[in-house]
């Protein structure tokens, strides 16, 4: 299927980034945009391969103009920041657009009490079967499991979490950035409390902020399901630093400006030499 793309490049990023637009699913049966950010140097390189990092709600993740809240990541202006640093090889960046059913597709349960929910399994099947092959054919990348990452938050860490359980064998590095999981009563949550022997294969960058909810209702709960996830971490016998990294912010919240901050530190964790 032929896409469409232009091609931009911001004043504060060394990097070229082109958005294709209209990416229709035939699993989904629908479409979105698809922005991919190029490391600095990639068209000077032409023999050279990447590691790859997707991320979801790709609106939030590169222009503050489309970011959901007017905060961006600025996820390529991090990236190349560490690259030039010499910190970090250069990594190409997939920013996966949400649709109106981000609930639906970033959760792998229904959650009966929001009457959402469910279509997680058709989603992870999307980003995996669909734009992982077109990325990987249109553009330079390490196709191995090894240097392909996929990072979250909020919903989209949930999903990242579900994704992992199910295609660890497609790629080893997952982002968790303050998840979910109080979806539909923790479902996800339970059941990697029983399953997770696969988890020794994978790296997992897992954060979630102390004050990440309002000031009426403190999201303790989500803090607490949280510390729950690392404890079936160290139960299935990860070692922290080696195979997973827990940061809990103190005084973090619940937002992309909250992301943006510690996503340095992510890529760090996952590609720092």
């Amino acid at each position: 299927m032929r896409r469409k793309h232009r091609a931009r490049s911001p004043s504060n990023e060394s990097g070229q980034r082109r958005v294709h637009e209209a990416f229709a699913s035939e699993i989904l049966g629908n479409e979105r945009t698809i922005t991919v950010h190029l490391p600095p140097g990639y068209d000077e390189e032409p023999s050279r391969r990447y590691p790859v990092v997707y991320f979801h709600d790709g609106q939030n993740i590169f222009d503050d103009g489309r970011a959901a809240f007017g905060v961006s990541w600025r996820a390529g202006a991090t990236t190349d920041r560490l690259t030039r640093e010499g910190r970090i090889p250069p990594v190409l960046l997939v920013g996966i657009d949400n649709t109106p059913a981000r609930h639906d597709e970033y959760s792998f349960e229904r959650d009966d009490s929001r009457e959402e929910g469910g279509r997680g399994v058709l989603y992870a099947r999307f980003v995996l079967e669909e734009v992982k092959p077109f990325i990987d054919r249109e553009y330079r990348t390490w196709r191995d499991r090894r240097h392909t990452a996929i990072v979250g938050s909020s919903m989209g860490g949930l999903i990242t979490l579900a994704m992992a359980r199910i295609y660890h064998d497609v790629f080893a590095l997952a982002g968790v950035l303050s998840p979910s999981l109080w979806w539909a009563n923790a479902a996800t949550l339970q059941a990697l409390e029983h399953d997770h022997d696969w988890m020794r294969r994978m790296r997992f960058w897992l954060c979630v902020g102390t004050r990440e909810g309002t000031a009426r209702r403190p999201f303790t709960p989500h803090l607490k399901r949280t510390r729950q996830l690392v404890a079936t971490f160290d139960q299935a016998r990860l070692v922290p630093g080696r195979d997973y990294y827990y940061w809990e912010v103190a005084g973090g919240q619940h937002h992309e400006a909250a992301w943006a901050a510690r996503l340095d530190k992510v890529l760090l964790y996952f590609f720092g030499w």
